[in-house]
């Protein structure tokens, strides 16, 4: 039994949570062509908090996360002009961390915001909108 897991001949997929700012959907997106299972480089599955739950309060909006967030293995900040400053993805943040997940940071292309204000002062890899630098740090 793989309890949730891909595996493509021996190797374990990973599952990758995807934060980003919901302004920035459509580029957030793109990254699904980096993933192996669409031919691209990197070896993870991208998961999306996809439902919009806002309108039903706090506790839908953090149910949403951790469900989503539910057998990942790393959890990646998409980086806009406008992601520092937002409070559901400080909470992805402490989500991720107190899961454990591996944390990482992709900037946005044409973006030149900082990480979100909770990671400012810790250490984590992270990288610019590069599918072969994702690839080495999802690895």
């Amino acid at each position: 039994m793989s309890r949730g897991y891909t595996f493509i001949i021996g190797i374990k997929i990973k599952k990758i949570f995807v934060s980003y700012n919901f302004k920035d959907r459509s580029t957030s997106y793109n990254i699904k062509a980096m993933s192996k299972e669409n031919s691209g480089l990197v070896n993870g599955t991208f998961v999306f908090v996809e439902n919009d739950v806002s309108g039903k309060g706090n506790s839908a909006i953090d149910r949403e996360i951790r469900n989503t967030m539910l057998n990942c293995d790393i959890a990646l900040f998409l980086v806009g002009d406008i992601s520092h400053n937002s409070p559901w993805i400080e909470r992805e943040v402490e989500l991720a961390t107190s899961k454990g997940l591996k944390i990482i940071v992709m900037q946005l292309p044409n973006t030149y915001g900082g990480a979100p204000n909770s990671l400012i002062n810790r250490s984590y890899p992270k990288c610019d909108w590069e599918e072969s630098a994702l690839s080495d740090l999802v690895k």
